[in-house]
């Protein structure tokens, strides 16, 4: 169909293909080649570099590597500066490119070769060796300029990039500062000392100063603190800050404390810890220079102006805040002259400084919230949420150095001189005695004020007034923003002059029970809650809670210190009626959106007032110190009133009840508790009732393992089977059950003999104090398992308050008060030690009232214990063991000791038997009462029986009446022949407790009953008509044989009807004590 080709026509196409075939190989053949001319190239390049740089290499380690000796007798000898000059321009360039590619231990030893031979060759005493011998060469000098321009750069970049992890680095860092410091100090060159003249030496000061203005402009100031603070971490500051605060100050002193220059080492170097403490102890010239040249003035001029310091301290970390404050402060504390003429700005300073601070507070708190972020702990400002980019310093001691800083602010000569700043009125001036000198400057100027009331108007417009009031809100702010130095600050204020009894005059002088209509008028008045005078009654609560916290009873009761029992009850007085009436104010409020209660969590004055308030009541409830009813608010006494606005959940009764619930009586919150207990048992019994036949609450319980079958049966039983019905049945020493029907009262015996075995120190458990109180054994993590016994403990605890049986047990008071979840509560325990180890109570009493220097005592805030024969030391704050105590902060150790005895070595303890005791008991119902008020609810009342009570709230059955001789023989042998304890056990016989309830003998339910008995062992259940008239007629029949029984479920005691008196007695007395169970007969 199709043609073939001719053969003439392939021959043609195979002739193509080939020459195609031939061209392809020759290209291919041309690439190799030129591949192979560029490899060669490569390579070649390569090797020359390489042997090139091998050379300079071998060069420059043979001139520089002899001088990495630390020691400098050891370095080869100078060569000739002008041959070395070409060799340094050699090393330039090694190292830049060298230094792109790796970083190794050769190119570090080389550099800390070169460095040191730069240092060395700059203070040779031979111009011709010097490296100064490049200046004076007209051919070199704008090339020797400009190497050393390049060198300073290099150095910078060494200094901002080695982070000190090898003794390399340490040298290096030291050698770069050392080259720094010399190549800027004219003063350091031997070889120019000889031939120095006047044009000479200004040639020379000239070229330090363009050198400094070289390095400033390569941010010299901020790679100076990356470098101390880095040495700070490893201890190494002391080696540096000598260079370091040379470099510093020369830059300051040469740009004549350019504005640029002071904003700059404000941002930089002011941010360090403790810089200018360590260039003040070390008596370094320049810093001295630079003081005398009023670099605190200047400092000051510019902090001083709010939206300066805002500005520059915009990119200033919180923590950074911190250090800056206490450079600050050891500036001004260096000359109290120059700080008496710059005062008040000062005084401005500090107040920005402290604003920002607790602005940047804020701005953490509120970002914490948003990103979930965590915080961690500073020792100074305590806790800080959220991410800081702060210097955080590890080194202890530098803390403790930053805190010497601070405690300019609170010593006696800077308190005195805020005190003498304040203007004098012309009419207070004048004094009739004369022109006498008063010693006391705090009382003098307060004295100005007490000659006459204090009114709203004045409190607004008063200069005096005003001035007063500034100097409390600047220690106010310092104990809000330095929280870890609270205690230090109020115990150094305490110990001021006057100071507490001044403040507290002024305020009695506003006007009745402190000014507390005035007061609340200025509350009202300002939208904002907020006035000065406010800050001064801050900071008076804010030291009588640290008075409240660190006086012992014999201080504060006997020897009054500071301020007498009166004083405290006039106060307390105030505190209660204002913060009741700042509670009632603010949920009276309608114009804002927030709600009240929010308004008041946020309220700084509420909250210090609130705290004081609750801290001076727990210690009244300890040892009363006012009178009765002192605590109740007349508003709030018609408790029926009150209690309908609990039960129809008016938002203003139940924050009063959740924050003040002292202002009604025991006895009425008591019933309010009740009452909360009745509706969670209405609660709970709904929202089981459909899942009750899945729910066991029935148990049987051996007598001969009570604890154990207890613990068995409802360690992990809900918290719904622990809020209902919970049936016992005993099972006796024979294996039977015990006769007797569970209505409450065989639950009640279950519960108080569990208690009595758990709480039996003999169980290891708990350990009994001085004073026979109860609380955790430290040696109870030896016994297995003791957290979950810990956690059932609580929980019977709990169960006992929510089903109101009294038990007879009486914890510690120490132990309790975390029973009550109030937070914030500066509470001492010191007291508390005095029954938990008397020595150590006596040593802490020691140290509290030791005259002299406490440091030699030589103490840490650390405490070894004996640990199954061996001493272990334990911290009672971080780092505890390598802080020694002094007179400044010698409370602070007491406290942190009391805590770690009465607290931190039982923590767990506790934690386990709270979370188990508010399984029950609900946090805000517990925390209605106070410690002594808990106990009474666990324990009920520790009097004796009141037996008038008792007999007025007495059924009678069977027969017996009020009269009938039997009745009579009855309370004349509980009166007057039974001892405290055997009415005790009569009542338990009776009631299955041993304690009265709370609200006495009328709240008994079902009540006390005594049912009269008749001799035949067949005998009438209930009280028919026949029985009780039979009973009442035939009054001489009797019974002699027969004990006394008792029914607890109904608290009913079955009493035969005895011949004598004696029979009755001896009878009873047997029955009380023979703790049969319910098998008595």
């Amino acid at each position: 169909m199709f043609p073939k080709k001719s053969e003439t026509d392939l021959n043609k196409n195979v002739f193509l293909h080939n020459l195609d075939e031939a061209r392809e190989a020759r290209r291919r053949e041309k690439q190799m080649q030129q591949a192979a001319i560029i490899i060669q190239k490569t390579v070649r390049g390569y090797l020359v570099r390489k042997k090139y740089r091998d050379y300079r290499k071998n060069e420059l380690n043979q001139l520089f590597i002899g001088f990495t000796d630390p020691n400098p007798q050891k370095h080869p000898s100078l060569q000739l500066a002008s041959t070395m000059f070409t060799h340094l321009q050699h090393f330039l360039l090694y190292y830049n490119r060298m230094k792109v590619k790796s970083n190794s231990i050769d190119l570090q030893q080389l550099l800390l070769g070169f460095i040191n031979y730069s240092s060395t060759s700059l203070i040779t005493e031979d111009i011709k060796y010097s490296h100064l011998a490049g200046f004076f060469n007209r051919d070199l000098n704008a090339q020797w300029m400009k190497l050393n321009q390049d060198l300073m750069i290099v150095i910078l970049k060494v200094l901002e990039t080695t982070e000190l992890t090898t003794n390399d680095d340490i040298k290096i860092i030291i050698g770069s500062l050392n080259y720094l410091y010399l190549i800027t100090d004219c003063q350091s060159w031997k070889a120019l000392q000889k031939n120095m003249n006047e044009l000479l030496l200004k040639t020379m000061l000239a070229l330090n100063r363009s050198y400094l203005i070289h390095l400033g402009q390569h941010n010299l100031l901020k790679i100076l603190k990356i470098v101390m603070i880095r040495c700070m971490h490893r201890r190494l500051e002391t080696s540096i800050i000598h260079n370091v605060a040379t470099l510093v100050f020369k830059l300051l002193l040469n740009s004549e404390f350019n504005r640029t220059h002071l904003i700059l080492f404000s941002q930089t170097i002011l941010i360090i810890p403790t810089f200018i403490t360590m260039c003040h102890e070390n008596s370094h010239q320049l810093f001295q220079m630079t003081c005398q040249k009023d670099l605190f003035n200047r400092l000051i001029c510019i902090y001083s102006i709010k939206e300066t310091f805002v500005n520059l301290s915009e990119n200033i970390d919180i923590i950074e805040l911190c250090y800056m404050l206490g450079n600050i402060v050891a500036l001004a504390s260096i000359d109290q002259n120059q700080l008496e003429a710059m005062k008040q700005p000062f005084i401005h300073c500090l107040f920005n400084i402290l604003d920002v601070s607790r602005q940047r507070q804020t701005t953490n708190n509120q970002n914490s919230k948003q990103t979930k972020t965590t915080s961690f702990w500073h020792p100074i400002i305590g806790h800080i949420r959220g991410k800081t980019t702060g210097i955080t310093v590890s080194n202890q001691e530098i803390v403790q150095r930053v805190i010497m800083q601070y405690k300019f602010l609170w010593s006696k000569s800077f308190v005195n001189m805020l005190f003498e700043s304040i203007p004098t009125t012309s009419s207070a001036s004048q004094s009739a005695s004369g022109p006498k000198k008063e010693t006391n400057i705090i009382r003098a100027k307060f004295e100005k004020l007490f000659h006459s009331k204090t009114s709203t108007d004045k409190l607004t417009t008063d200069e005096l007034t005003q001035s007063i009031c500034r100097i409390t809100t600047l220690y106010q702010k310092l104990v809000q923003i330095l929280t870890e130095l609270r205690l230090q600050i109020l115990c150094a204020l305490s110990l001021q002059d006057s100071l507490i009894s001044s403040l507290w005059q002024f305020l009695n002088n506003i006007g009745p029970t402190c000014g507390l209509k005035e007061l609340l008028k200025i509350y009202e008045m300002n939208k904002e809650h907020y006035h000065p005078i406010f800050d001064l009654l801050q900071l008076f609560s804010n030291l009588c809670s640290y008075l409240a916290t660190v006086l012992d009873e014999e201080e504060m009761y006997k020897e009054q210190k500071y301020l007498s029992l009166e004083s405290w009850s006039q106060f307390t007085l105030f505190l209660n009626q204002f913060v009741y009436r700042l509670i009632r104010i603010e949920y009276e409020r309608t114009t804002t959106s927030t709600s009240p209660k929010l308004r008041l969590e946020n309220n700084q004055l509420y909250k210090t007032l609130h705290q004081l308030l609750i801290l001076l009541h727990e210690r009244n409830s300890r040892k009363s110190f006012t009178p009765d009813s002192h605590w109740l608010i007349r508003e709030v006494k018609s408790s029926s009133s009150f209690m309908s606005d609990l039960e129809r959940d008016d938002s203003c009764a139940l924050y009063l009840l959740e924050q003040i619930p002292h202002i009604l009586t025991f006895k009425d919150r008591v019933k309010i508790l009740q009452m909360f207990i009745e509706h969670d048992k209405e609660k709970e019994c709904n929202e089981v009732s459909s899942l009750r036949h899945h729910m066991k609450n029935y148990y049987e319980i051996h007598r001969t393992n009570l604890f154990g079958d207890a613990f068995q049966a409802l360690q992990n039983a809900p918290s719904t089977i622990w809020k209902n019905t919970i049936r016992i049945s005993f099972i006796n020493q024979q294996g039977l059950a015990e006769a007797g029907i569970d209505q409450n009262g065989i639950f009640k015996e279950f519960v108080q003999e569990v208690t009595r075995q758990a709480f039996d120190p003999a169980f290891n458990l708990f350990k009994v104090t001085e004073n026979r109180t109860l609380y955790p054994s430290p040696m109870s993590d030896r016994t297995e398992n003791y957290l979950y016994l810990f956690n059932f403990n609580g929980k019977m605890l709990g169960k006992a308050v929510y089903e109101q049986i009294v038990l007879d047990i009486e914890l510690a008071p120490f132990f309790l008060r975390h029973l009550i979840s109030r937070k914030n509560l500066n509470y001492s325990c010191f007291d508390d030690l005095m029954f938990l180890d008397r020595d150590l109570y006596n040593n802490l009493n020691f140290v509290k009232h030791y005259d002299g220097d406490v440091s030699s005592l030589a103490l840490t805030y650390s405490i070894d214990e004996d640990v199954l024969g061996e001493m272990v030391t334990y911290d009672i704050i971080p780092c505890g063991r390598h802080i020694n105590v002094t007179n400044d902060d010698k409370i602070v150790y007491i406290h942190r000791m009391s805590v770690y005895r009465t607290y931190t070595r039982i923590k767990s303890q506790i934690k386990t038997f709270t979370e188990g005791f508010k399984t029950l008991m609900k946090p805000e119902w517990i925390n209605m009462f106070s410690v002594p008020e808990l106990q009474q609810l666990i324990s009920g009342e520790s009097s004796d029986i009141d037996l008038e009570d008792l007999k007025s709230n007495i059924v009678y059955q069977g027969g017996y009446h009020r009269t009938h001789p039997v009745i009579k023989w009855l309370w004349q042998t509980l009166e007057q022949d039974f001892s405290r304890e055997e009415r005790a056990l009569f009542l338990r016989f009776v009631t299955s407790s041993s304690r009265a309830p709370l609200l006495g003998f009328r709240s008994l339910n079902p009540p006390f009953t005594i049912r009269y008995l008749e001799s035949s062992e067949h005998e009438e259940e209930g009280d028919s008509l026949g029985r009780i008239f039979r009973n009442m007629v035939t009054i001489n029949r009797t019974s002699s044989e027969r004990l006394p029984s008792s029914s607890t479920c109904f608290n009913l005691l079955k009493l035969p009807n005895y011949k004598t008196r004696r029979i009755l007695m001896d009878k009873l007395r047997y029955a009380i004590k023979a703790n049969a169970g319910f098998e008595l007969s």
